[in-house]
């Protein structure tokens, strides 16, 4: 059987088809001659803007399943400061900190070492996992903040580059959540990233024809 909408081959008992979202329950599937299907799927494409893959990606079943789809890294720019730091500590901490034991001294070992520590952390913690439903999101270390986003609202994030990160290839991820404004640093393949929040239905659909196959 096929999807009277994109001509995709589909399962019989399916209430939605796989492929473009159509909801089946609405009109009978209708069976076509598969020598037809190219030139029709040739044509959905050619008639589809962003907005229609949107509309798309709305009318898909509630109940399906969740799968990780892709993985935010953090570029190893994010630890710059701690490479840089960590020979200061040793420094500090074997020729002034030994020999003063002051309070002024504690409170300069302890500022390098939370200098160093919580980037790591926070490289390590950090988290940005977009599934078929949601971009889950996790940041911060002590009292990290958790947000779901879901998929056909990736368009309200704001992807930004310096130069210095056009040349290393990472960016900064910026949303409004809550009614406030997080930021997501050292973003890793910014264009990558990109790719999806411009068009999340396209880039759902392209990952479930990668998983049928």
């Amino acid at each position: 059987m096929f999807c009277p909408n994109c001509g995709k081959q589909i399962k019989e008992n399916d209430n939605f088809c796989r492929y473009c979202g159509y909801d089946l329950r609405a009109d009978a599937v209708i069976e076509k001659e598969p020598q037809n299907f190219a030139a029709e799927e040739t044509h959905f494409h050619k008639s589809t803007d962003s907005s229609d893959l949107k509309e798309e990606y709305v009318k898909l079943p509630d109940d399906i399943e969740e799968l990780v789809l892709y993985d935010v890294k953090k570029h190893h720019m994010a630890l710059f400061w701690p490479v840089v730091l960590t020979p200061v500590f040793f420094v500090y901490f074997w020729n002034i900190f030994l020999n003063t034991h002051s309070f002024l001294s504690w409170v300069i070992m302890f500022g390098i070492l939370a200098a160093i520590i919580y980037p790591v952390l926070r490289f390590i913690y950090d988290k940005i996992i977009i599934t078929t439903k949601f971009a889950h999101i996790k940041i911060g270390v002590l009292n990290p903040v958790e947000i779901d986003i879901p998929i056909n609202d990736l368009t309200r994030f704001d992807l930004t580059m310096t130069s210095m990160g056009r040349l290393m290839d990472y960016g900064m991820l910026s949303f409004t959540a809550n009614s406030q404004r997080y930021e997501y640093r050292y973003v890793k393949a910014p264009e990558d990233l990109k790719y999806i929040i411009d068009n999340p239905a396209r880039f759902l659909k392209e990952a479930l024809s990668e998983d049928e196959i």
